[in-house]
């Protein structure tokens, strides 16, 4: 899900324009005002490959749309929260740039509430020292956040990109992790083929698995995944009940469209999954 207060760039960038502003992001807000949002958000999501195993809610395509999801945030948020639960979904949200006002989250112009509902809340930082000298505010606000209204300040964690090898003054991960005082998660690599084709597209793009920022990001994706089951643990929080049969509904529908993930084969010697 696209969530930042800007322009989102994937419909015009990776997707090259297949979806106009007649779906997005935006749509939920007047929904919301018609008590439709569960609908609405059903409608609006479009699949991001070919096989539909990950869906996409576009965002906005006017920064000045974003004032009107203020009250919106709220009520998407346990949406988005029964998704994961009761439909089996990994929900991922691009928060785009935090926007910090007097001291705190501001209200308008950032996600807040979806930040705070998070299991883990990812802040992405260059590895060169003025990246991290700019950040490391950003990540305090962040902090006080989520230990006052989240579920904890140790839900933050770092998403390093390295623009600069150490050779020419690039910080290290362990570097990074202990000007923070929070842990990095992983390192992804500074791919000039995979950077243009997210921001710009491409009308012949390579096969995405090829790519060195995708096969680094499967790994981030795998520690990251390992955070929210050793979070959920410790916090044992029971999942949200569904709020209405309309939510149900959409829910139940999403998860039977779903495509079912292929079963590795399993080692009847040993009763575990492998892969070959």
């Amino acid at each position: 899900m696209e969530a930042a207060a800007k322009q989102a760039s994937i419909r015009s960038g990776y997707r090259q324009g297949a979806w106009g502003g007649e779906v997005g992001l935006w749509h939920l807000a007047q929904a919301h005002l018609q008590n439709q949002l569960a609908e609405a958000f059903e409608a609006h999501l479009r699949a991001l490959d070919a096989e539909g195993n990950r869906l996409l809610l576009p965002g906005l395509t006017d920064p000045t749309q974003a004032a009107a999801l203020a009250g919106t945030w709220e009520p998407l948020s346990l949406l988005l929260q029964a998704m994961d639960q009761h439909a089996g979904y990994d929900v991922v949200v691009d928060a785009g740039q935090v926007v910090v006002d007097g001291g705190g989250l501001h209200a308008g112009l950032f996600p807040a509430v979806l930040a705070r509902r998070a299991d883990v809340v990812l802040l992405v930082v260059r590895n060169s020292l003025t990246s991290v000298a700019q950040t490391l505010p950003v990540a305090r606000v962040l902090q006080g956040e989520l230990e006052r209204h989240g579920s904890g300040a140790d839900a933050l964690r770092l998403l390093v990109i390295q623009e600069l090898p150490t050779s020419a003054g690039g910080l290290r991960t362990d570097a990074i992790a202990r000007r923070f005082a929070v842990p990095v998660v992983d390192m992804l690599p500074w791919d000039t083929a995979a950077g243009p084709l997210f921001t710009h597209g491409s009308p012949r793009p390579p096969k995405l698995t090829k790519l060195p920022l995708i096969k680094q990001a499967r790994k981030a994706n795998a520690a990251v995944g390992v955070v929210v089951h050793t979070r959920r643990r410790a916090l044992d929080m029971p999942a949200a009940p569904v709020s209405s049969p309309v939510v149900a509904g959409v829910l139940q529908r999403l998860s039977s469209t779903r495509p079912v993930p292929p079963v590795p084969p399993q080692d009847p010697r040993l009763g575990v999954s492998v892969n070959g």
